[in-house]
Parts: C-alpha cells; sequence; structure tokens
C-alpha cells in the first residue's frame, strides 16, 4: 500500500509544484499521466486503454461539478498529449466537448460563457482546480475501495510492484 500511496502523493506534490511555478501545461500534462496510470490500476488486463481511463473517472469520480463525461475528457487527454491542441481525432461535436483548460477561480457561470463563445463549438472552458479536486475525492473513494475490496486490493497492490522505480546507483 505504500507504493500506491507514494505515487498519489508524488503525482500530487509534483503538479503543485508544476502549478506553482506557471508550467501550467507540464501540470497538466503530468496529470492526465497519473489518470492513464491509475485506469491502468483497476484494469482486468495487463495493459490499458481509453476504456480504462474512462472507468476510473466514471467509477471513483463525480465530474458533475465540471459538467463534462469522462469520454470528453479522454478526448481531451489524447489531443493534449498527441498533439498539445484541444480537438481528438475522435471528437464529435454532436456528442462531446472540446475541452479548454484555464486556471482561474474568480470566473462566473455568465464570464465563463461569454469567454466559450471565442472557442469553435462546442468548446467547455474547464476550471483545472474543480477537476483536480474531483480527481482528489476520486481518489478518497478509490483507497476506500481498495480497502473495502481484498480482490481489488490484490490486483492493484500486484500492479504497483510493476511499477519503475528509479535508482541511484553508487560507483
Amino acid at each position: 500500500m505504500e507504493k500506491l500511496k507514494e505515487m498519489i502523493n508524488s503525482f500530487s506534490e509534483s503538479m503543485t509544484i508544476l502549478n506553482q511555478r506557471g508550467y501550467k501545461k507540464q501540470s497538466l500534462t503530468l496529470f492526465f499521466t497519473y489518470l492513464d496510470q491509475l485506469g491502468w490500476l483497476t484494469s482486468s488486463t495487463e495493459f490499458s486503454d481509453g476504456s480504462d481511463f474512462c472507468n476510473w473517472i466514471d467509477t471513483y469520480c463525480d465530474l458533475t461539478a465540471v459538467s463534462f463525461t469522462s469520454i470528453d475528457l479522454w478526448n481531451a487527454r489524447c489531443a493534449h498529449l498527441h498533439m498539445g491542441a484541444a480537438e481528438h481525432k475522435y471528437f464529435n461535436s454532436n456528442k462531446h466537448f472540446r475541452l479548454a483548460f484555464y486556471q482561474n477561480i474568480s470566473l462566473s457561470d455568465k464570464e465563463i460563457s461569454i469567454e466559450e463563445k471565442n472557442y469553435p463549438k462546442p468548446t467547455k472552458l474547464v476550471d483545472t482546480f474543480a477537476l483536480y479536486n474531483c480527481v482528489n475525492n476520486g481518489i478518497d473513494n478509490f483507497l476506500q475501495a481498495i480497502e473495502l475490496d481484498a480482490t481489488l486490493k490484490s490486483s492493484v497492490l500486484g500492479k504497483c510492484e510493476k511499477m519503475n522505480d528509479l535508482y541511484i546507483l553508487n560507483k
């Protein structure tokens, strides 16, 4: 369980440091990597994909505060990580949002609506702090689920043992 908690803490601390130093895009990149790893930990297979990413979010996070779906987030993840863009190749404007991320929690709903009009439709501006809070609450739910489900705990901790450790070799 220590390795899992270390992983969670290191991602959280790293994203905080990047944000505090003004590296917003890099923090978002790390955030998506974090969600990828969480999805893999709960995947029923050896390797994970977008369905595992979405499943982790749908199982442990409540996205109602940010008003988009796990698929919207997956599409944003792919666009951001692969191209640094806001629109994924599987984006479907009839079903999903383009997600544009910002870090200013003082915008009112009206101000957000005005800003969204400056982007191709349908774009949803996402407060990254609200999103990070949703995921942090999801982490709490995930850790509780692990403690209540011995099979899940065994599977997750088994995968934690496969996580890459970096070693410093003394010469």
